[in-house]
């Protein structure tokens, strides 16, 4: 028998079966109602493919560490709904959680439509961080930018990671197309940083920056980072940026292409720093980047045998993992991947990024009705000349020591859904968790 809230929550999720309804005009219907909790706290907006999740998180360490009372909306979840709204650092709070939901079904009567899961977490976020008395929330995105419900801010500052391939049913076939829809969430007048970007994108962001008349900033030609020294416990490096010498810190995460949302977060960090008439301060800054956590990305799930975890879904995620699978084992390593996916993610463009470093494939079936199945997988392994077993998730767990006792790895990746599955926390059932496509 479940429990009320278990039952409030299943009632939430079953709202992702009603798909993603681009667009803002719901979402500031429902903030009126709400009182525009929106309004109530200052905003470090973030989009981009790849790496926005991990730069936000950053961005938050780095303003907790200065003593700004700060909110982090990210999405998806791997465990727990709750851990997508967190204030100073610590996830909603069960109690808090049902609150805010509480305030939102209580307008949703006199709304034009009823809100989507992803519009009524958003408005949750917003009216928490308001409640909280939050001085600074750094928002990410769900898909895009220009239509996502949380581009109804007008934000302290924007950021735009990495532009990839992702949602092109939604953003377009193109980069710069995509690179469009992200750029939707530049704003008349503030200020923007520009994470490092694939060719034809860069013109794309400078130019609607200039046409909205924002001030912007390359993070790679602000912040620099050498010295590079990487081990399964975490990278050591040295980073300067614009307002100070860092010198040398101990930075968690692994990957260098974790290195490149470094240079995009300290970038947005220092120009918060200015724009809050605060003070550089080197100790407090370094003290918030070396506590960063980010849970999923190159994480270390075992040193003996080697596995690691990765939320990698499309060929651009693919590429750094690939990247960091070869600084970390060698260039001639093969592992054993580990590997469900979704189906609108380019999964043939994923498999054959990793191919270099993969000898093996284990497939299998997320929960989730956009999943691909696992003859699907296998069909795209075979093709790449792999050998592949099809397993379920809690077999592959059971089984993933044994399997790749003879391999020089193991790495779990394909979606953000698969993370969690293999994570096997929550409160609520796999079936009810997963989430829209909009995440």
């Amino acid at each position: 028998m479940k429990t009320e809230r278990e039952q409030r929550l299943a009632k939430l999720f079953a709202r992702t079966h009603a798909g993603i309804k681009p667009g803002l005009e719901l979402m500031r219907e429902l903030l009126e109602a709400l009182g525009n909790p929106h309004t109530k706290f200052l905003s470090v907006h973030v989009a981009g493919t790849n790496g926005k999740g991990s730069t936000c998180a950053m961005i938050e360490s780095g303003l907790r560490a200065r003593g700004v009372t700060s909110g982090l909306y990210t999405s998806p979840h791997l465990f727990r709904v709750n851990e997508r709204i967190r204030i100073n650092g610590e996830e909603l709070a069960d109690e808090a959680f049902f609150e805010v939901l509480d305030q939102v079904q209580a307008v949703e009567d006199s709304l034009s439509r009823y809100p989507t899961f992803f519009e009524t977490l958003t408005a949750m976020s917003f009216l928490a961080f308001a409640e909280a008395g939050v001085q600074v929330a750094v928002l990410e995105t769900g898909m895009g930018g220009r239509l996502d419900c949380t581009n109804v801010v007008e934000p302290l500052l924007s950021v735009i990671t990495r532009v990839d391939f992702d949602h092109m049913g939604f953003l377009g076939n193109t980069l710069e197309q995509i690179a469009g829809e992200k750029a939707g969430i530049i704003k008349s007048g503030r200020p923007l940083v520009i994470g490092s970007q694939q060719q034809g994108v860069d013109p794309v962001l400078t130019e609607r920056a200039e046409e909205l008349g924002c001030l912007w900033r390359r993070a790679e030609e602000r912040v620099t980072i050498s010295g590079r020294k990487q081990g399964v416990e975490g990278q050591r490096i040295t980073l300067s940026g614009d307002r100070a010498e860092y010198g040398r810190i101990r930075f968690p995460l692994l990957g260098k292409f974790q290195l490149e949302n470094l240079c995009t977060a300290v970038s947005a960090l220092e120009w918060v720093e200015d724009l809050l008439g605060l003070e550089a301060d080197v100790k407090r800054m370094k003290q918030g980047l070396e506590q960063v956590q980010w849970t999923g990305r190159c994480q270390v799930l075992s040193v003996d045998p080697p596995l690691l975890l990765d939320v990698a879904h499309n060929p651009g995620g693919a590429e750094a993992l690939r990247n960091s699978l070869q600084e970390l084992f060698g260039k001639r390593a093969q592992g054993v991947l580990f590997w469900a996916g979704l189906a609108d993610k380019n999964p043939a463009g994923f498999l054959k990024t990793l191919r270099p470093m993969i000898s093996s494939c284990v497939c299998m079936e997320l929960m989730s009705d956009r999943t691909l199945t696992s003859e699907s997988l296998r069909s795209l392994a075979e093709k790449e000349g792999l050998s592949c077993q099809i397993l379920t998730v809690n077999e592959a767990k059971q089984q993933a020591y044994s399997l790749i006792r003879e391999a020089d790895f193991g790495c779990v990746a394909g979606s953000v859904y698969l993370a969690g599955e293999w994570g096997g926390k929550g409160t609520v059932d796999m079936g009810e968790r997963l989430q829209t496509a909009q995440d």
